[in-house]
């Protein structure tokens, strides 16, 4: 559930809740400020009791704190590398703090270590709720991932094309575009919510090695590129410009990867239609 969704709702109480994550600058245009967009989030356990559970990010403590203030349900947590937490991301597998071994890391489908946090809180929910090992093993190997969440498209001449068009914020972008170790080619922009881009400038500066904007940022993303020291930026004014000159500046074994990093109300109503757009003019490709 959003945190817009969460305002909406008085009496709300699941068995099991979780949150995976909370960052500052993220829906402050709404929110005003970040204590109120944290207080909408928690509004998830508010009417919780001592019978539910509560999910919580081991390694995000200053929310953790919060959590553990606001919730009256048993907590479980997780962490990326804190193998104090009840799950756990090891060296070769996702773990419980039992040292029992779960399932495989190299056996996720889905890329990207946001990903695999993802896949305890997953493990955790599933455990809670009676699933065994085999379960999880077998749904968590063979899921390709949510639409617009680092979708994998299609590969289309040896390029492996990914639509993560929910990246409507420069956090969400963070968590992408260092899901791959291939070199990528990036397609950004959209609405300007008054944000400099330059946290991306390192991520920018490390995997990509071509980008593609458009929209009301696409100059604003572009300073950063230019920081960053990328030589092929372009600039168009639409998405369906930028995914053919995006394939254009592409190589076999490349990615090609649609992480906006902002909103899509320049251009689209939702970031579900962005992402449609998108999917659709990537299919094009191949009829030309």
């Amino acid at each position: 559930m959003s945190s817009f969704q969460l305002l909406g709702v008085t009496d709300i109480k699941p068995k099991v809740a979780a949150i995976v994550d909370i960052y500052n600058n993220v829906h402050l245009d709404y929110h005003k400020t970040f204590d109120n967009y944290v207080e909408a989030k928690l509004r998830i356990t508010q009417s919780q009791d001592q019978n539910d559970y509560f999910i919580a990010n081991y390694d995000q403590k200053n929310i953790l704190d919060r959590e553990l203030k606001k919730t009256k349900a048993k907590v479980q947590t997780f962490s990326e590398t804190d193998k104090t937490a009840d799950y756990f991301i090891g060296d070769e597998y996702l773990e419980s703090k039992d040292d029992h071994q779960i399932m495989k890391i190299s056996d996720i489908k889905i890329p990207g270590i946001h990903n695999q946090q993802n896949c305890l809180v997953a493990i955790a929910i599933s455990k809670l709720m009676g699933a065994d090992d085999s379960d999880i093993q077998y749904a968590l190997s063979t899921f390709t991932g949510a639409t617009h969440r680092l979708q994998y498209v299609m590969t289309y001449n040896d390029r492996k094309i990914y639509n993560d068009s929910k990246s409507t914020n420069i956090e969400a972008a963070t968590v992408a575009i260092p899901s791959f170790k291939e070199p990528e080619v990036l397609i950004a922009g959209g609405l300007d919510r008054g944000f400099m881009f330059d946290s991306l400038v390192p991520l920018f500066k490390k995997h990509v090695k071509s980008i593609v904007l458009y929209g009301e940022t696409k100059y604003l993303l572009a300073d950063a590129a230019r920081k960053a020291g990328i030589k092929d930026i372009v600039i168009v004014n639409t998405l369906q410009e930028a995914v053919p000159r995006a394939y254009e500046l592409s190589e076999a074994g490349d990615v090609i990867l649609f992480s906006p990093a902002c909103a899509s109300w320049d251009q689209f109503n939702t970031f579900e239609e962005r992402g449609d757009f998108f999917v659709k003019f990537i299919k094009e490709l191949k009829t030309k």
